[in-house]
């Protein structure tokens, strides 16, 4: 059996059933082809070269939670950028490389609710911070400010990228992230990113819930 990459299998999958459950027809052929790129460089690949092995690996990914959380969010995500794209035959404008690292952050993932209902709060704007401006993120594709929606149920999704110059080569960097809507009281709540070279696997770092709420003084909890 050749070598195959098993997340490439999960992904469409996971797509299949998305697309299914919203009856969403509008995204075909490439628009496929891209969601699952999008979402297969942004996953640690799961390499498999047996029948067996394709059998336990289909067990063991499929009822992780966490890499499944991941993987829905990452396809609305990929959903959400396509059918929002006004022109997808428009150049996209080139925008200034990002300087050079030999690290990398992990990408984060995070959810923010409603303190007393645990429902999900649509439109919330939640920005990734590094010394009180907007961290740059990995490549453009990764949005900063991030805005949550019903289709992503509260969650947020930043990849930050490493400078060297910047941030020096320490095991961890300190971010800030904020919350803001019109609605809700503003919460501020720090995260501690862990510093990797760029020859390790892609890993991804959760964010402890935060609840925001219509008082004075949200929370992360």
């Amino acid at each position: 059996m050749p070598i195959r990459n098993l997340m490439r299998d999960i992904v469409v999958n996971t797509l299949e059933e998305v697309l299914k459950r919203e009856k969403n027809e509008s995204i075909t052929g490439a628009g496929r082809e891209e969601i699952i790129a999008y979402v297969l460089n942004r996953v640690q690949p799961k390499y498999v070269t047996s029948e067996r092995g394709l059998l336990y690996g289909i067990l063991d990914a499929r009822y992780k939670i966490q890499q499944r959380v991941d993987i829905l969010f990452l396809i609305h995500e990929a959903i959400h950028i396509i059918s929002t794209r006004r022109d997808i035959n428009i150049p996209e404008k080139k925008g200034k490389t990002a300087e050079e690292s030999s690290f990398f952050f992990p990408h984060i993932v995070g959810q923010v609710l409603e303190e007393s209902t645990l429902a999900v709060i649509p439109d919330v704007g939640i920005s990734l911070l590094y010394e009180g401006s907007l961290a740059a993120m990995i490549d453009s594709d990764w949005e900063n400010p991030y805005r949550t929606s019903d289709s992503t149920r509260g969650y947020y999704h930043f990849w930050p990228h490493h400078s060297e110059k910047s941030m020096g080569k320490g095991p961890a960097v300190l971010f800030g992230l904020s919350f803001h809507h019109p609605k809700c009281a503003a919460v501020q709540h720090d995260v501690s990113l862990e510093v990797f070279l760029k020859s390790e696997p892609v890993k991804t770092q959760f964010i402890s819930l935060v609840l925001m709420s219509g008082g004075a003084g949200g929370r992360g909890k």
